[in-house]
């Protein structure tokens, strides 16, 4: 039997179960028709799937005129989103944003990654220039462009332990290499070694590093390059199931990656416990449209050939497949937190923990719950009477927080800590106050002093 010709299989009605009721038959018969729907273009696509090679189906200027699902070239695509962004007044934008030899394939990116939609492609790429305009974030990408290393990304030693992503070769095609080994994050840690905004900061950065390179590989070839992305879950465990350090965490990826749109390639899963049902999982929630983008494995036995069929080995890292790790992951967490005092603030109740401090210094302070969260304060109080607010979360604090303050007379700095709210739960609070000499502070600047706050 041909697909093309009979696109759906015989199917038998059962007697109907009762007179009062309607056939159970023919509900699964109309379930079964809507669920096959689009079986008949599945077969088409599936008939006309595209033999080139690599480079011309990915060739910028093969994209542009290609003809997609819903009738549009990619050339007509890109010059209706021209035009709903002119009507809008953020076209033509500020080229620190969108360099001209961008321009076309950055609007491709959008019109792809937004489900083809040229409506809803132009409304992303406008919030996304008034993102980049909020954060700053061209003042980073110029950063980059002058030579920045990752190794001076903001926090980078401490980020890197808790959340490793490592930047190899390239594959066959020349698509940049890049690994998460994603099994080793650890939120729970990661909240506690660095502060929301800090983890927020790297991620942009990492993350621009990846979107400037995609975009030079661009411009240069001609060719719609995006990234071989692999996640390694080699480690995976219960950790990664401490829902509010996981939440902070997926709040930070999910706000960056929605201004990086359309940048992997390809994405391998490794070391998936139980893959053959997360696959099947995964073919029921992902989009057909991105499931050839996505393939998950088990063990190195069985991603070993097809890692090798993408790039040469040595254009991945060697603990892939079994090698060593990375330099300064397998060390012990060894910062000086796990010396920090503990304060216990028990169910419905507040503490209040002073440090003196003379005029003229300048204190570090760091204040992190131990597990769940806790309303938190920090005021200086002179000797004179004169009060100072130096930190007062409009929430309450579930991750580290830090920062400085100079001491401009004698007096104490009180840090009050709230539980007030909480009718069962104690809260445990790590917390620490570092005293900078003065010859440190006459030589630093206030960059430089709030990423000396680090623990």
């Amino acid at each position: 039997r041909c697909p093309l010709r009979d696109p759906l299989p015989p199917f038998t009605l059962p007697p109907p179960q009762s007179p009062l009721t309607p056939p159970r038959g023919e509900r699964q018969f109309a379930q079964y028709r809507a669920s096959h729907s689009g079986h008949r273009g599945l077969f088409l696509k599936m008939a006309a799937a595209d033999t080139r090679p690599w480079a011309e189906q990915f060739k910028l200027s093969n994209m542009m005129a290609q003809e997609y699902e819903n009738g549009m070239t990619g050339a007509q695509a890109v010059s209706k989103m021209k035009d709903l962004l002119g009507a809008k007044g953020c076209w033509p934008p500020d080229r620190e944003s969108v360099p001209e030899e961008w321009e076309e394939a950055l609007l491709l990116r959008f019109f792809i990654g937004f489900k083809k939609n040229p409506e809803a492609g132009s409304e992303a790429f406008s919030d996304m220039l008034a993102w980049r305009k909020d954060n700053g974030i061209n003042e980073i990408r110029q950063k980059l462009l002058n030579g920045l290393e990752p190794s001076e990304f903001p926090r980078y030693e401490t980020v890197r332990r808790f959340y490793p992503l490592l930047k190899c070769g390239k594959d066959k095609h020349g698509c940049p290499i890049l690994i998460t080994l994603t099994g080793l994050i650890d939120p729970a840690k990661l909240v506690k070694a660095v502060t929301l905004e800090e983890m927020r900061l790297y991620i942009i950065y990492e993350m621009e590093s990846k979107f400037i390179k995609l975009c030079q590989l661009t411009a240069e070839t001609g060719i719609f390059y995006r990234a071989l992305e692999v996640h390694d879950l080699k480690g995976l465990g219960m950790h990664h199931l401490a829902t509010g350090p996981v939440g902070l965490l997926r709040k930070v990826v999910k706000e960056v990656s929605a201004n990086y749109v359309e940048i992997s390639d390809k994405v391998f899963i490794l070391n998936c416990p139980f893959a053959s049902v997360v696959r099947t999982v995964l073919r029921q929630v992902v989009p057909a449209r991105s499931q050839h983008k996505l393939a998950v494995h088990g063990a190195l036995a069985e991603y070993e050939q097809v890692l090798g069929e993408r790039a040469a080995r040595e254009e991945y890292h060697e603990c892939l497949f079994g090698g060593d790790m990375p330099e300064g992951l397998n060390a012990e967490e060894g910062d000086s937190m796990d010396k920090w005092p503990k304060v216990t603030v028990p169910a419905r109740d507040k503490k209040v923990v002073e440090h003196a401090l003379t005029a003229g210094q300048t204190v570090l302070w760091n204040v992190c719950p131990e597990a769940l969260d806790v309303g938190c304060s920090l005021v200086f109080n002179s000797k004179s009477g004169k009060s100072t607010r130096v930190f007062e979360g409009e929430e309450r604090i579930a991750s580290l927080q830090r920062g400085s303050f100079q001491a401009e007379e004698d007096g104490k700095l009180v840090l009050a800590l709230d539980n007030s709210f909480s009718y069962l739960k104690q809260k445990v609070v790590l917390y620490d106050f570092e005293i900078l000499n003065v010859q440190q502070l006459s030589t630093q600047s206030s960059e430089d002093l709030s990423a000396a706050a680090g623990p």
